[in-house]
């Protein structure tokens, strides 16, 4: 703390007055579970949130904080919209919220999944996007019969062990070896996985050399941890996918964030792209856990051949897969998308963009080296000037500048996660936005009083 600087300081013994309740719970959390390793939980100061409402959160101080978390971006809506509300409040007091059996608004939501402008023939439910890529992957490999899968730096596909992987930051940049993030990865994992360089054709070399092993390539449509959405990105997908139909590959759109947020159809309908399969988590669920998986029928089927004898039949199930409380909430969420999807999807790629506008505006007139990259509604903030074209690029340390900024962040009312991955919602409005850019640009100013940017 003693790099953090004066105001930085002065911040933390702020924070420590303002949230003298959270500091005590956070205590006692550690004594009684762990937090986890996800950068998710790692804030600036702890904070328990006790209450959320449109784009805020209150914590159990009595905080309140502009929302830009905004429950990973399950919350598209905002926090505690009507119709997912009282679509929850219906289902819990008048139906029930555990079956185990199907329920009628599983077909309502695989009804918008199929309808949606994507690759999505049939669907199957489960209870995160970690579940879903993981039956994917289990799905590509029994269809193609090959083991390999490949994925790209600077992605994330879950906390299971083929979805986390890392490049070595010694190996080159355009032949990137892979490495498991954390403990516990077996090698026998390690050996059918391949590391692509993203946004470089050389990825699509390494497909073709690989052709008779590989099942199936895994992508973000847009990184979480590097948004970017433009032209540039969507000439490298389609001529990702050509490689893979050419090399008889599967290509699979991880679409658990960028689904239902990049437009109605996810990035599949804005690129104008269908790949073999699709993941799809956080949206659809109206913020109750979910996955999903879709796809093209002839991959899909696979999920119910055990029971017709089909040597390629896969395991999948689960208690909570497709939950009734899940399903009401997700059915109001998407169909509400649906039925606005002209009026929506402009509206929180436009509050994206003006948030973004009005930071890089700043930074450049004050000639600080801070930059925020925005894919429509989906942003983050970074703590450098250089070009960012994939997660090579990114310094992965955190600065003392980063910390000292989030620490005033925090304690001026906006909340950003660990991650740093955010979100806008439709509950943000351009007064939110304006209100946080500005917060943004004091924090940045104080920062740079302390002599660290």
């Amino acid at each position: 703390t003693d790099d953090i600087g004066d105001n930085g300081r002065a911040v933390r013994e702020r924070l420590g007055a303002k949230n003298a309740r959270s500091q005590q719970l956070t205590s006692q959390t550690r004594e009684l579970m762990n937090m986890g390793s996800a950068a998710s939980l790692e804030m600036p100061f702890p904070v328990l949130i006790e209450k959320g409402e449109g784009p805020y959160l209150w914590d159990v101080d009595g905080n309140e904080y502009i929302d830009f978390q905004i429950g990973f971006g399950s919350l598209i809506l905002g926090h505690r919209h009507p119709l997912v509300r009282a679509a929850i409040d219906d289902q819990a007091n008048q139906r029930g919220w555990q079956f185990g059996l199907h329920n009628p608004n599983q077909v309502g939501v695989a009804e918008q999944l199929v309808g949606a402008d994507n690759c999505v023939e049939r669907v199957i439910f489960c209870n995160s996007g970690t579940e879903a890529t993981m039956y994917a992957i289990r799905a590509g490999r029994a269809f193609t019969g090959k083991p390999k899968l490949a994925m790209f730096d600077g992605a994330y596909h879950g906390a299971h062990d083929y979805g986390i992987g890392r490049p070595d930051p010694t190996s080159p940049r355009d032949a990137p070896e892979y490495l498991p993030t954390g403990a516990g990865v077996p090698p026998a994992v390690v050996e059918n996985q391949l590391m692509l360089p993203y946004r470089s054709e050389r990825a699509f070399d390494i497909i073709r050399d690989n052709a008779g092993e590989l099942a199936m390539v895994m992508i973000e449509p847009a990184q979480s941890s590097n948004p970017h959405r433009n032209a540039e990105v969507g000439e490298f997908l389609h001529g990702l996918l050509a490689v893979c139909r050419e090399n008889n590959v599967l290509l699979m759109f991880d679409e658990v964030i960028t689904g239902f947020r990049f437009a109605f159809g996810g990035a599949q309908e804005y690129y104008g792209i269908q790949p073999d399969l699709a993941t799809y988590g956080k949206v659809i669920g109206g913020g109750l856990p979910v996955g999903a998986v879709g796809g093209r029928a002839d991959i899909m089927r696979l999920f119910n051949a055990m029971a017709e004898g089909d040597p390629k039949g896969i395991m999948s199930g689960g208690t909570f897969s497709g939950n009734p409380l899940t399903m009401a909430a997700g059915y109001a969420q998407v169909k509400h998308l649906n039925d606005n999807r002209q009026s929506i999807y402009p509206q929180i790629d436009e509050l994206g963009a003006r948030l973004a506008r009005q930071v890089n505006d700043f930074a450049r007139g004050e000639n600080m080296a801070v930059q925020m990259l925005n894919a429509g509604s989906m942003f983050q903030l970074y703590f450098q000037s250089e070009v960012i074209r994939s997660a090579r690029d990114i310094n992965p340390a955190r600065t003392p500048a980063e910390t000292d900024f989030y620490l005033h962040l925090l304690d001026n009312g906006v909340l950003i996660p660990g991650t740093r991955r955010s979100f806008v919602s439709a509950a943000h409005s351009e007064e939110t936005i304006d209100a946080a850019a500005a917060i943004i640009q004091r924090s940045l100013g104080l920062v740079r009083e302390d002599g660290l940017l």
